[in-house]
This record gives structure tokens, sequence and C-alpha cells, in this order.
């Protein structure tokens, strides 16, 4: 079960393509110089043990994109793995602005997420992930996350068909490698989550932010221009972070401080 958006500038507006089963996406709107907003909506339940769910994003040349989630996802839990893959190209002077919304991992869910990201020359993401353990009165099942990003600046190839450039063929450098073993036994440990359940993250790739990071917040300088916001906590009521958010958005749109999207209950 496979998303796909691509936009691509056009002549007199971008050129949008929507592909979707159980995660369509739609359109919101639309503007100048090859710029969209689109929404990710659920057409059932998600996500069920066993489920593959896999959501391509490409940003063409000069376009910015801005994905919005209108609600959480709540992986269930069950007998087998479920997988959530995302792939994410933005090419030369693209731009990507995606807040996601709570990712819950349920009581007995076991699930794999991943995000593969390759920037071009002069591209830039910003993008949020909200890491859930457990529904109200849970702790929650066990969680493999992946983030590697790289970027293909100085000449190095794109991906072809779709494969992110993890072998030594590829000329592409890494600006964020990050594998984490989340799963029950281990989150709990000291240096993990501890006795925390809500991992939120900030990430800016392709461009350092200028604003600083609010109390609280814990910021990673990435060696590439990038930087990593994180802050633990046990509910998802990081004021901080949305503080971050919109300083940053308003920073990179170029548009003002973007109004934040309505606090989701873990209980959806």
């Amino acid at each position: 079960m496979r998303t796909r958006i691509v936009i691509e500038p056009g002549r007199r507006g971008p050129r949008i393509e929507l592909r979707g089963d159980v995660l369509t996406p739609r359109i919101l709107s639309t503007g100048p110089r090859g710029s969209a907003q689109i929404a990710l909506v659920a057409t059932q339940m998600l996500l069920l043990a066993g489920d593959d769910i896999g959501i391509d994003v490409l940003v063409g040349t000069g376009c910015t994109l801005e994905i919005v989630e209108p609600v959480g996802t709540v992986a269930y839990g069950g007998e087998g793995e479920s997988r959530w893959g995302i792939s994410i190209e933005i090419a030369d002077g693209g731009t990507l602005i995606w807040q996601g919304q709570p990712f819950v991992i349920s009581d007995d869910a076991r699930v794999r997420r991943s995000t593969r990201v390759t920037l071009g020359e002069g591209a830039r993401l910003l993008q949020r992930e909200v890491l859930a353990f457990g529904r109200s009165g849970q702790q929650g099942g066990d969680l493999a996350s992946e983030f590697h990003a790289y970027s293909s600046r100085m000449g190095a190839a794109l991906p072809v068909d779709g494969h992110h450039p993890e072998g030594p063929r590829h000329r592409c450098a890494p600006l964020l490698i990050e594998d984490l073993d989340l799963s029950h036994g281990r989150r709990g440990r000291v240096g993990v989550l501890g006795e925390t359940r809500v991992l939120d993250s900030i990430i800016a790739l392709g461009w350092r932010p200028e604003a600083e990071a609010s109390a609280g917040v814990t910021a990673f300088e990435l060696a590439e221009p990038g930087t990593l916001l994180r802050q633990l906590g046990r509910e998802h009521t990081h004021q901080q972070m949305d503080t971050c958010w919109r300083a940053w958005h308003g920073e990179l749109s170029g548009l003002g401080c973007a109004q934040p999207l309505r606090a989701l209950s873990f209980d959806t």
C-alpha cells in the first residue's frame, strides 16, 4: 500500500501527481512558483498489525511542498509486524515542510518505521516527528525507527527507481544517520527514554536555522548545515517545541509563523 506525492514546476503553477489508497493525498492549496500544501488523509483504520504503508514524496527543482497531517496515527497491537516507510527526494532548490502528528505505538504493537531522505543542491527540509508509546493507561509496544538522510551535492548521483544511496557505489554525503531500538525492554534504560514516553523531534536539513532553541529543548548542530531538536516527556504537551516549529517554519517559508495544528489525544 503506497502513497505517492510529486510536485514539479510548471508554466502557470505546479504540476502535481497524487496517488494513494488507504492513505490519500489531497490538495489544500497551490501557489505561485511551484508551491503547494497537501493533506494526508487516511481512508480506513491505520496502522493495523501486518500493514505495510509506504509514502513516496518527490519535490521538483525549486518547488515548495508542505504536507499536513490532520490527525495522528495509532499503531495497534496484534499478530505480525507493521511497517511505515517514508521516501523523500528533494531536487535542487526544493523545499519540503512536514509537520507530523503523533505516531502512537499501542500495547503489543511491533512497528518498523523508516525515513529515507535525499537532498539536492540548495534543497531544504523541515520535518517534525512525534513518537509516543502507549495510549492512555498503556506502556506501548516495540518500535524500530530509522532516519537516514543524504546530500547529493557536488555532482553525486540521486537515487534511481526509489533506491537510496546507502551502497559503496554512490557518492552522496550522509547528513543524518540514526537507528533507534525503542523496544519495550530497551527504551526504559538510562540514556534512552528512561521514564518518559514521548520522543519529539524537529529536523532541519540543508540549512541552519537562526532562531535559537527554547529552554528545555536540546539542540544538536550537525556537521553539514542542519540542526536536530529533541525533547522528551510523559505527555505530548511540548509548548517549547511548538514555539521552535513556528519560528523555524516562519524563517524557512518567509511567510511568517504558521498556525499550529490542533493538539491531539492519544485516545484517537
